[in-house]
């Protein structure tokens, strides 16, 4: 187990990854999204007078899915007391997620190699449809993730449970993203809107981005996870 004074270290560093993965992945999509969208002529065209933003944006995107691994095996030293199966079945969803996301950037190297990369917009196509579909699909995982992750926050008290409860509820936003890869018109409904955007603003503004301020700030404080509930995975 970890001392107090480590646990506070790791648990700044924890929140340093979590950062990292927020800044960079976010980063990363959003410019990624807004390079490729459009028509394939338009896209083309764009690429070929943003080749350096889009390597960026494609770098950026890598340090994120990597930094998920690092947050993942950080939590790992500090909570796995609290539960060391729950513990193992996070970072297997973690490897996972990060795995499936580096995957879904694959379809994208042979734009990163050249600006034109020899493709003409019907061959351009496929490989953004591939990244979309692959990173819908990768949500799955970025929610999976967050339900062990929360009940460890519950169970190993490292910052308030109302953090821990958020992630979970995270979890749900993730998944219900998910489901919109194989039934594109939940989008479109008014009570999926709302409750997508509820789950969300719970569990990744309040969940995801608290989480990240409470360790990177206060770091990971000692709680009950050093008495009786440790040894109960």
């Amino acid at each position: 187990m970890l001392e107090s004074s480590n646990r506070k270290v790791v648990g700044r560093l924890a929140g340093l990854a979590y950062l990292a993965i927020i800044i960079f992945s976010s980063t990363g999509y959003l410019t990624l999204a807004r390079l490729l969208a459009g028509d394939s002529h338009i896209v083309l065209a764009r690429l070929a007078t943003s080749h350096t933003l889009f390597t960026l944006a494609f770098v950026a995107s890598v340090i994120g899915f990597a930094a998920w691994v690092v947050v993942g095996i950080l939590l790992y030293r500090l909570m796995s007391s609290a539960g060391q199966i729950i513990g193992i079945l996070m970072l297997i969803f973690v490897v996972a997620g990060a795995a499936v996301s580096f995957n879904a950037l694959s379809p994208l190297v042979p734009l990163v190699r050249s600006t034109s990369a020899g493709l003409d917009a019907d061959a351009l196509a496929p490989l953004v449809d591939g990244y979309n579909r692959r990173l819908l699909l990768a949500q799955v995982w970025s929610g999976l993730w967050l339900f062990p992750f929360g009940w460890l926050v519950l169970r190993s008290r490292i910052a308030p449970r109302l953090l821990g409860s958020c992630l979970i509820v995270g979890g749900i936003s993730y998944l219900m993203n998910f489901a919109t890869a194989f039934e594109p018109g939940l989008g479109k409904m008014m009570a999926y809107r709302f409750v997508s955007a509820g789950t969300g603003i719970l569990g990744v503004f309040i969940g995801e981005f608290g989480i990240c301020l409470w360790l990177l700030l206060k770091g990971a404080r000692a709680g009950p996870s050093a008495g009786g509930i440790a040894r109960n995975p």
